[in-house]
């Protein structure tokens, strides 16, 4: 099934033409950001010269150990039968038979996403059928989120779980980044679901130490993590433009100071980051609906409090309501909704 557009009031598949004061889709001529970090100054790479973005060779075994445990990690589903969604000649049936033949806590986090706030669906009630719910996420979501839930379940330190915690309020955040400068289509989607794997090499290896009964440095972990990330990336066959989103390279601006769709993802990252190490979680400040949404019936804290509980990562979201202005309470009481 070909890739469907996102819910909204943009079509997924419309995407700024140019927008040079904003951000640019692609960095063509940009040096690629994938691979292992180097470390240290990189010397010339000519005749002899030593190849210094290579590990040291305990680091290098090290890595390679942990991405081929890739193969090892058993989800709950074979993640193989979502390749039917990119088969643009597959039947309806076949693909609400993905609502059985995958786990019950990815289904099920899979329609409380599509029943969402952000995502809900305006006309005839709550969607029950699995072929609405790719319809309305899109293939790409569908099977992005997918892989997310499921490695999630595999969660069973706080360790772990926070990692999840931040990937997901990344998502989250750099979604409202994008719908605050008026960006979305390809774009936002993009930055949407490369949010949820920004730190998932990090899960791997924390995986890897916890089977092999082995001690990781973080040092190890911090380093190494962005280019797990596009192993996994790669493993799950997950769209390839997710790579550069997660590949761990720095800030960046081209042309007259555009952001490409990884630094929008790196804004968010970066906001997400101070937030949990001062609170352990995403704290924000937004207005929130009232009562009878005379005023405002969706916000960007009741957003993300719905989509947190969707994802089952309340506990690592808190928002602080913003009190109206006096004129806004008067109209309120006004027309009894205060």
């Amino acid at each position: 099934m070909a890739e469907a557009n996102e819910s909204g009031s943009e079509p997924a598949s419309e995407e700024p033409q140019t927008r040079e004061e904003g951000v640019a889709p692609q960095q063509e001529d940009a040096p690629s950001q994938g691979g292992v970090p180097p470390e240290g100054d990189v010397a010339p790479q000519g005749d002899g010269a030593p190849d210094t973005d290579a590990p040291p060779e305990s680091d290098e075994a090290l890595l390679q150990a942990i991405e081929e445990s890739l193969d090892d990690i058993s989800l709950e589903f074979d993640f193989d039968i979502l390749k039917v969604l990119d088969d643009e000649n597959a039947q309806p049936s076949m693909i609400e038979a993905l609502k059985d033949e995958l786990s019950p806590p990815v289904s099920a986090r899979l329609f409380s996403v599509a029943n969402s706030v952000y995502y809900g669906k305006s006309r005839s009630g709550k969607i029950t059928r699995f072929v609405e719910v790719v319809t309305h996420l899109g293939t790409d979501t569908t099977k992005s989120t997918a892989a997310f839930v499921a490695l999630l379940g595999l969660a069973n330190t706080e360790q772990i779980r926070r990692v999840f915690a931040r990937s997901y309020a990344t998502s989250k955040l750099v979604e409202l980044i994008c719908e605050a400068m008026e960006i979305r289509g390809d774009i936002k989607s993009t930055a949407s679901l490369g949010g949820l794997f920004v730190e998932i090499g990090k899960v791997i290896a924390y995986l890897y130490e916890e089977k092999q009964s082995t001690e990781i440095g973080e040092g190890f972990v911090d380093r190494f993590y962005p280019h797990l990330n596009v192993k996994v990336i790669e493993h799950f066959e997950l769209p390839p433009a997710l790579t550069d989103v997660v590949s761990g390279g720095p800030l960046t601006f081209i042309k007259k100071g555009a952001l490409p769709v990884a630094s929008l993802v790196h804004v968010a990252h970066s906001i997400v980051d101070q937030s949990f190490e001062k609170h352990n979680k995403l704290v924000i400040q937004s207005t929130m609906p009232d009562p009878q949404g005379l005023l405002y019936s969706k916000t960007a804290g009741a957003y993300l409090e719905s989509m947190f509980q969707a994802m089952g990562l309340g506990n690592y979201l808190q928002v602080v309501p913003l009190e109206f202005t006096d004129i806004e309470q008067r109209f309120l009481e006004k027309h009894g909704g205060g």
